[in-house]
């Protein structure tokens, strides 16, 4: 099970959103792949077209002119209002702690996880756990 696995099982009761601190131009680069199709007999490699279709929208630093860690209320307040949630509705998994800490300042839950390198059974774990739901099933013989 990879990553992508795990958000394609999440997706169906959660909305995925990437958060990003990043330029503008990653950000236009990840509407547009949203917007086209993976053409047929491509290999399975994990893109950014197939990160794009998991996630049903992006927040990134220069659209809303703020850092995870330096203002969370800025950088991921506007979307939360803008759906009717607060930080207690949502779940970032970041790799990087101080973006962890300031999400769970302001309410949210937060996992630090580094693709590669840490468990992706850690991620389904604490997912099942925040969904309240077993919505991702681990078979028992996933690599970690």
């Amino acid at each position: 099970m990879v990553p992508l696995e795990v958000l394609r099982a999440v997706k169906a009761i959660a909305s995925i959103v990437l958060a990003t601190d990043n330029m503008d131009c990653f950000a236009d680069t990840f509407t547009r792949v949203r917007r086209a199709r993976r053409p047929r007999g491509l290999p399975a490699a994990v893109t950014l077209a197939q990160w794009a279709l998991v996630c049903v929208d992006i927040i990134c630093s220069s659209d809303v002119a703020a850092l995870k860690s330096e203002d969370p209320i800025a950088f991921f307040g506007p979307w939360l209002r803008r759906h009717g949630m607060a930080f207690h509705d949502a779940l970032l998994i970041d790799d990087r702690a101080d973006n962890c800490t300031a999400f769970r300042q302001q309410g949210g839950t937060a996992l630090r996880w580094r693709m590669g390198t840490n468990d992706i059974i850690e991620v389904a774990n604490t997912l099942n756990r925040w969904l309240d739901s077993p919505a991702i099933r681990i078979p028992p013989s996933l690599p970690s």
